[in-house]
């Protein structure tokens, strides 16, 4: 249902900082997209996550081009694109957590699911609050302390984790009931088709 493919997704934004956040932005959208087959706001997620992507290329851009020999410093020479796409990053994180979390509820909701609720508001709550104090750093990164800057690092990757494992109960307990039900349908119209061609042999044989 997309969920495995967005649990990568987030996989590659743990190694963001190492230039695969250029892999994580499509394969959230893509995740979030064929997720949207079972919720509507799974789409909006999908497109939130493609504004990722410019700050995944841009931190490609800043490690790969001296490897290659380019003498730039992508961050430096161009220090407005740096903040530009940084804060658009954790702007479009926000949005594409949001729709997850607003889809997830209502899918928890539709079926009863209390646990499943629970955990979207969590979800939401706890990454809201990092997401805040990332983007309020970006804003006034001159004057934030250093310690509060190795605290937001560390909370970075505790977030991913969590946006991981959340993820990753979305695609046992969605999924899995999916197409349990699925299933259901598929083995209660294979009795109906056994059923009529019972029944049809009955009438045959009673011509006879």
């Amino acid at each position: 249902m997309g969920f495995g493919i967005a649990f990568l997704g987030y996989c590659f934004l743990l190694l963001h900082s190492a230039g695969l956040g250029i892999l994580a932005a499509p394969f959230l959208a893509y995740g979030f997209f064929l997720a949207s087959r079972l919720e509507k706001r799974f789409l909006y997620a999908s497109v939130s996550a493609l504004f990722m992507l410019p700050r995944g290329l841009f931190v490609l851009l800043d490690l790969f081009l001296p490897v290659l020999g380019v003498d730039v410093n992508v961050a430096k020479e161009f220090p407005f694109l740096n903040l530009g796409t940084y804060l658009l990053f954790f702007i479009a994180w926000f949005f594409m957590l949001l729709y997850q979390c607003i889809a997830v509820r209502n899918i928890a909701v539709a079926n009863d699911h209390t646990k499943l609720k629970n955990s979207a508001n969590r979800q939401l709550y706890f990454s809201s609050l990092f997401l805040a104090l990332a983007i309020t750093m970006v804003l006034c990164g001159e004057l934030v302390d250093g310690r509060v800057q190795i605290f937001a690092g560390i909370a970075y990757y505790v977030v991913v984790l969590m946006n991981m494992f959340f993820t990753h109960t979305c695609f046992v307990l969605i999924t899995s009931e999916a197409q349990y039900e699925k299933d259901k349908e598929m083995v209660a119209e294979h009795n109906r088709q056994v059923m009529e061609r019972r029944a049809g042999d009955k009438a045959r044989s009673k011509k006879k």
